[in-house]
């Protein structure tokens, strides 16, 4: 039995979400729409662009959620939700974990179940996340496996659907160091040790 994950980064997620993705999934999942009216209000409102002394014309939003805004993080999950459970309901054998833009896919098993399960689970997750307008970053993007094989693999198959993800034996996942094969992933612990010292 192996394991893989793949861990998905959208580039400039928050900046990039179309306003009527918003109103799309809102609708869907029963979310108060009055509320997601003042907050698309708020986005829209018109605003400069000052880089020192110089100041753009006047400039409105028709994509994006404001930082810092307070129910910016809410709103990208009722972008993600549906996309996940659609995923989810082709391949229930991958254990999903989003956090706000962040998405996380697992699977164990035999190496062709895996290909199988997680390669058609991102697959999904990255077609539906190209008809919203959203990019998966080429860089930030990784995936990691008990084998290496198992990981090039992957990489190998998503290459082919134009998915580019890359297979590395360590990575960091929320703050948390995780890596291929069997042993403990202590990077991120040495790290910050030694930043602590």
């Amino acid at each position: 039995v192996n394991y893989c994950e793949a861990l998905l980064d959208l580039v400039k997620a928050f900046d990039m979400v179309p306003h009527w993705l918003l109103i799309r999934e809102g609708i869907s999942l029963g979310y108060p729409l009055w509320l997601l009216r003042l907050s698309i209000a708020t986005y829209k409102m018109k605003r400069v662009v000052r880089i020192r002394k110089v100041v753009s014309g006047v400039v409105v939003a028709i994509r994006g959620m404001t930082a810092g805004s307070g129910f910016a993080t809410t709103e990208m999950r009722l972008v993600m939700i549906n996309l996940v459970e659609k995923a989810l309901a082709a391949h229930p054998s991958v254990t999903p974990t989003l956090f706000v833009d962040d998405l996380a896919a697992e699977a164990a098993g035999p190496d062709q179940w895996i290909e199988e399960e997680l390669g058609g689970f991102i697959t999904i997750i990255a077609e539906a996340f190209n008809a919203c307008q959203f990019q998966l970053s080429g860089t930030k993007s990784l995936v990691t496996a008990s084998t290496d094989a198992l990981g090039m693999r992957m990489e190998a198959i998503w290459a082919e659907a134009g998915i580019f993800i890359k297979y590395v034996k360590k990575v960091k996942a929320l703050g948390v160091g995780l890596g291929a094969g069997v042993r403990r992933n202590v990077d991120v612990a040495k790290h910050r040790l030694k930043m602590m010292k």
